[in-house]
């Protein structure tokens, strides 16, 4: 048996819980190789001591961030891939898990796997979806205003436009032209929706039940409603919380920073929009009270450290949020997963539904606050900052949180659940 963990790169998320799964491979005796076609995240796996493999065609940190963009939906109606180059992808990888003998992938996002998978014929696993599975939209609990938050829409009364969310989702389309016609020139099925596109043959929700709300006999209940939407079958397991551990320790500079007795912000907004990061930022100035820790990771903002802000690049997130009471992030699932194991509130501002639905249950288990940027301004986020912080509600039911995910190893879970596949 050999498997391949193939992260894209372009994303911490993805790149970290490939590393994650690969170490615990390794731990276990299974023969496993580390594939990726490049990304800024690529120096990970320099920095852990993983060797890997580059499948052309190579991804500069140009060219992710475009990829990125399109995911963040900043690119419009442009899809992930043009066509030569998906192709391209596509016959690089099955060559690739050929000369390799392959029998096993886990993707992080690598799209293009699932057409090389399945001519490669090799089981295709991915962690990518996080908790944004098929089974959440068959049980209506994607929030509704993630596609309908307009000043026309606010009027649709709140169910309906949670029920046409959840159904809409995995049967939209979008972008899944490029994947077809390559698809189809392979000679194995077309991929019904975008949503059919990132998923695998198993499908590992990295999340724990009591949180997510599903038991792992509901998420596999609804298998023959599912084939009027997708072409491939599908099994759902859930593997438990994988979050970056990187960075190195806390900087001295910042430990120091944050021995106060005044309340402590955590802010590190990774992959979001421009105009959030300076909402969020502009909003704390004023706020001179706090004590703030700013990680800008890749923005170019300049923004400049205050006497009670400090601004740094790249931190330690797992290490940094628990030295503070309150963490303002997107939303993404790393992220969350990270304030939980930390037993940190959270304020999120999701960029798209995926995150929407990771802060949503935060805020269903009373542990953060979910807020839209279309209606959000100075005052409300200063607002909803201190409440959050002077109600320790927050802490009590995020530690509650932390309790049911600690007791899941994840990369240990998604590690034997590659085994048994």
């Amino acid at each position: 048996m050999k498997i391949c963990c193939f992260p894209h790169c372009a994303y911490l998320s993805e790149t970290s819980r490939m590393i994650a799964v690969y170490k615990e491979l390794e731990n276990k005796g299974i023969d496993v190789i580390m594939a990726t076609h490049g990304g800024p995240y690529e120096e990970l796996l320099k920095t852990e001591n993983i060797p890997y493999f580059i499948v052309e065609p190579y991804m500069d940190t140009e060219r992710a961030q475009q990829f990125v963009a399109t995911n963040r939906g900043d690119n419009g109606l442009k899809g992930f891939y043009e066509t030569d180059e998906l192709r391209e992808h596509v016959q690089s990888e099955i060559a690739f898990f050929k000369k390799h003998k392959i029998d096993k992938i886990i993707s992080g996002f690598t799209l293009s796997c699932v057409v090389s998978a399945r001519v490669a014929k090799v089981k295709l696993a991915v962690t990518h979806l996080g908790s944004y599975v098929p089974p959440i939209f068959e049980n209506k609990l994607l929030p509704g205003f993630m596609m309908l938050d307009n000043w026309l829409t606010r009027k649709i009364p709140k169910q309906w436009k949670i029920y046409f969310v959840n159904w809409i989702i995995p049967r939209t389309k979008l972008f899944t032209k490029e994947f077809n016609i390559i698809a189809k020139e392979f000679g194995i099925k077309p991929f019904k929706s975008m949503q059919e596109v990132m998923m695998g043959d198993t499908i590992i929700a990295t999340d724990v039940p009591e949180i997510l709300g599903l038991s792992e006999e509901e998420m596999n209940r609804k298998q023959i409603a599912y084939k009027k939407l997708y072409n491939y079958p599908f099994k759902v397991k859930y593997g438990g919380a994988i979050y970056a551990k990187f960075f190195g320790e806390v900087p001295e500079d910042v430990r120091e920073f944050l021995e106060t007795d005044k309340k402590k912000v955590y802010v590190a907004m990774t992959s979001s929009r421009i105009d959030y990061i300076k909402l969020v930022y502009e909003s704390l100035i004023e706020l001179e009270n706090l004590r703030v820790v700013f990680c800008s990771t890749v923005h170019e903002l300049n923004l400049e450290s205050k006497s009670h802000i400090l601004v740094k690049k790249y931190l330690p997130s797992h290490e940094v949020m628990p030295l503070t009471d309150l963490a303002v992030i997107h939303g993404g699932q790393g992220s969350v997963q990270t304030a939980i194991s930390s037993g940190t509130p959270i304020i999120g501002f999701p960029l798209h539904s995926e995150q929407a639905l990771n802060v949503a249950l935060m805020e269903k288990h009373g542990a953060g606050k979910l807020l839209r940027i279309s209606q959000v301004d100075k005052v409300m986020l200063q607002e909803t900052l201190i409440e959050i912080l002077e109600d320790s509600s927050y802490k009590r039911n995020m530690v509650k949180l932390k309790d049911y995910q600690d007791r899941v190893d994840g990369p240990k879970r998604v590690a034997d659940i590659m085994i048994e596949l």
